[in-house]
């Protein structure tokens, strides 16, 4: 079967991978079952249900055979498979201790990614820079440690080394999605290398043309370049973003700030008003909305969204 759970601590999950991972590993499950009946001596079967058991949310199961499994082998695939386990439990010390044990074990690409990313999720930025460096120098040609090494980079504030490391992870895999994913959402950090973000986020709109983020970040990184007037590119991609995605609120709002620049006003209201009603809670949305209501003279809308403004500004 195929890993997944420690992985997604770093890379995350749709919601739908998620199930559909839980669907395969419930019906795998009586068959593997089966199987360690007649044999618990069989290592790779009882790997395969301890697994399944925790993508089908049995951690129970799943540790106590991991411990069968454990009192014939002690092995670096099981300590990070029961880190799995006690991170899906909430045992966030203990899970630290066995991705540790894991790693040093066998530093693997996987073992390292997972060390990583339980670090940068629960220990601090610092040791998983550590780790992550560590894998890059081990594992040049890993596209997904080399994420890990700019997120950790991207936690410390070191924006330029982060941007670089990804934009390393993008020409080393440029069909990873997350790697882009989390460029593009990097695409103003760092001066220093902005054309080469552009660059390699204009190369995910031709591998993935169908893909709402990947046509907003190229736009937002054409915005941050162009003057008003040379807008026209940005707009495309925006355009094409929302229709791709018509719920994508952050695409609306950018539409209605490029038009908004260019005084087309009627049309940055519409986007702002779409935006706002996407997403609730959209501060800025509702106060360009409302400055533009007030400069047409619309005062008790311009009040409204004002108020829901100041609202959200308050919350904690």
């Amino acid at each position: 079967m195929r890993r997944a759970t420690g992985i997604l601590l770093l890379f995350g999950a749709a919601p739908l991978l998620v199930a559909q991972e839980q669907r395969k590993s419930a019906e795998a499950i009586p068959l593997f079952e089966k199987a360690y009946q007649r044999d618990p001596s069989d290592y790779a079967n009882g790997y395969n249900l301890a697994l399944a058991y925790l993508q089908s949310g049995n951690t129970a199961k799943s540790r106590k055979v991991l411990a069968a499994l454990s009192s014939r082998a002690d092995k670096a695939e099981l300590h990070n498979l029961l880190a799995d386990v006690e991170e899906a439990e909430g045992h966030v010390d203990e899970a630290a201790r066995q991705y540790e044990i894991a790693a040093r074990m066998d530093p693997s690409e996987k073992n390292l990614l997972d060390l990583g990313s339980d670090l940068d999720l629960h220990r601090g930025f610092e040791p998983a820079l550590k780790v992550f460096e560590f894998g890059v120098e081990r594992y040049p040609q890993s596209a997904k440690l080399r994420v890990g090494l700019g997120v950790a980079h991207y936690s410390l504030g070191q924006y330029d080394a982060a941007v670089e490391s990804l934009c390393q992870a993008v020409d080393l895999d440029p069909g990873d999605i997350k790697a882009l994913d989390f460029l593009g959402k990097m695409y103003d950090v760092s001066p220093q290398y902005a054309d080469e973000v552009t660059k390699r986020l204009a190369r995910f709109v031709q591998i993935y043309p169908r893909s709402s983020a990947a046509n907003y970040y190229y736009a937002l990184s054409l915005r941050k370049r162009a003057r008003p007037s040379e807008s026209n590119g940005a707009e495309q991609f925006l355009l094409r973003a929302v229709a791709l995605k018509p719920d994508f609120a952050d695409a609306h709002f950018e539409l209605g700030m490029l038009y908004e620049e260019r005084s087309q006003n009627s049309e940055a209201v519409r986007e702002y008003e779409l935006a706002t009603k996407l997403r609730s809670d959209f501060a800025k949305a509702h106060y360009h909305l409302a400055r533009l209501y007030r400069k047409a003279g619309r005062e008790a809308l311009a009040r409204k969204e004002f108020r829901a403004f100041e609202a959200l500004r308050a919350k904690p």
